[in-house]
């Protein structure tokens, strides 16, 4: 991905007149290629075939043309192109930019040699919808994101977390494989004291939890975001997968997503600090104790004397989700 960035940016050192593009070809699928417009964008021709006809989306930072002929300079030749889907994203960003072309090479990895224009239109509008959550507000902090990434990050298994990883603002864990749950907590403090919903701490009857708790300190030398999005796609080679972890960050920053790379947090210090806690042993309050006509209970809750399955030595062999992390 990091090769079609540096095209892209040597393509913006060319002088260009409107409505042209500086082009060239993709390297890992040359019937498509990268761009720039006059105005610095990025910008990708998508070569598909078949005669049906699509709408063009114009979103806020994405727009898609459908059977476009191209004015395209190759080598200095300027070339008049027809047949192609153009995919442009209309932000200064270096951030988005860069996601921007990530997530648009990982469609092309997974593209058929003659794609059609119906598959195509079903596969632009994934990416329309994704970066259009980045003009929404974020679903959580930057330390809650970067702690989940950094618990994929650090896991055996990090495919099948990613699988497993939940993110709608209902859900109530973190992680779920439909039978165990991992629920990630962070601090930022100097003692181990989350922040409970009563019904986290109560799966059901059938269910295994295991609580990870680490400190997330923000620090001028640490790690970011994407240096933890960066690792994590070194260990996955399935590209539908990475464009998981992708949508998932971008649908979770929302508007704070150029503020990524603003922020580090201490990695060093994570790695020294997490623990898994077995949901049983956290101190919690009695569900039939509560009159019906309560709900919505919270609370805050210190683990600094509660036992780690390691002290305990809790047999985890039995669960797949547990046994994908580094336990």
């Amino acid at each position: 991905m990091n090769e079609v960035y540096q095209l892209f940016k040597g393509l913006s050192n060319k002088p260009l007149e409107d409505g042209c593009y500086a082009a060239d070809y993709v390297p890992f699928a040359r019937q498509h290629k990268i761009g720039v417009s006059s105005e610095g964008y990025p910008t990708f021709f998508i070569k598909a075939s078949g005669k049906d006809k699509a709408l063009d989306i114009t979103l806020e930072f994405i727009k898609v043309l459908f059977n476009r002929t191209c004015r395209l300079i190759e080598n200095d030749e300027v070339r008049e192109m027809d047949g192609y889907a153009i995919i442009s994203m209309s932000a200064s960003n270096v951030d988005y930019q860069k996601y921007f072309i990530d997530v648009v090479c990982i469609l092309l990895h997974e593209l058929p040699d003659n794609v059609t224009i119906k598959i195509l239109k079903a596969e632009l509008m994934k990416i329309a919808d994704l970066f259009s959550n980045l003009s929404k507000p974020s679903k959580k902090t930057l330390q809650g994101l970067w702690a989940e990434l950094f618990i994929i990050e650090q896991a055996k298994s990090p495919e099948y977390l990613l699988h497993a990883w939940h993110t709608s603002p209902n859900d109530k864990f973190d992680f779920n494989d439909g039978r165990d749950k991992i629920e990630v907590k962070s601090t930022r403090t100097v003692r181990r004291v989350h922040k409970f919903s009563l019904e986290q701490l109560h799966p059901n009857l059938n269910s295994n939890l295991l609580v990870a708790s680490v400190f997330v300190i923000e620090t001028g030398q640490g790690k970011t975001i994407f240096d933890l999005k960066d690792s994590i796609c070194k260990k996955v080679s399935d590209l539908g997968l990475q464009y998981r972890l992708n949508e998932v960050i971008v649908q979770t920053l929302g508007f704070d997503f150029d503020k990524v790379n603003d922020i580090s947090f201490d990695y060093q210090q994570a790695l020294d600090t997490l623990a898994f806690y077995d949901f049983r042993d956290i101190p919690s309050i009695a569900i039939e104790n509560i009159p019906e006509s309560i709900s919505n209970i919270h609370f805050d809750c210190d683990l600094s004397a509660v036992q780690t399955i390691y002290d305990k030595h809790l047999d985890i062999s039995g669960s797949s989700l547990f046994k994908s992390m580094q336990l």
